[in-house]
């Protein structure tokens, strides 16, 4: 029974792709958050995700193909949609004489990830409000 409520209504909602986009999002403010922790360590290098790569591979518009997996023991082959986001080290040049840290761009990340985050946390609710909704109505 749990399947089906999950498989023809929390499936179809939506509500797996928002879970998604909130993951990111906090796994990209957690490391905007990081990088602004370590403005003055020495040769620290500034560490981000790619957001919207992440979000097309969760979506389904990936180029990439990935094997399906049926035992717990197999390796997975290609992008899993489902796979933590790829942590890309940024090896450029140092931005403030210390590391490559750029304060201005950093906090510029960390305002839009929160409108994302926002966002996403709004939509979510929505979606189950209106869920809840349905149910009651029956």
């Amino acid at each position: 029974m749990s399947n089906l409520i999950k498989n023809v209504i929390i499936d179809k909602s939506g509500i797996p792709l928002l879970e998604k986009f909130l993951d990111l999002s906090s796994t990209r403010q957690k490391l905007i958050a990081g990088n602004l922790a370590n403005v003055s360590t020495p040769n620290y290098k500034s560490k981000d995700i790619d957001f919207h790569g992440e979000l097309k591979k969760a979506v389904g518009q990936s180029e990439h193909i990935a094997g399906k997996l049926t035992n717990p023991a197999h390796l997975p082959l290609g992008q899993n949609k489902n796979s933590a986001p790829e942590v890309i080290v940024n090896d450029s040049r140092d931005a403030n004489g210390i590391n490559n840290v750029d304060v201005d761009r950093e906090v510029a990340n960390l305002a839009r990830n929160q409108i994302y985050y926002s966002v996403g946390a709004q939509i979510l609710a929505r979606k189950i409000t209106g869920l809840k909704n349905a149910i009651k109505s029956k």
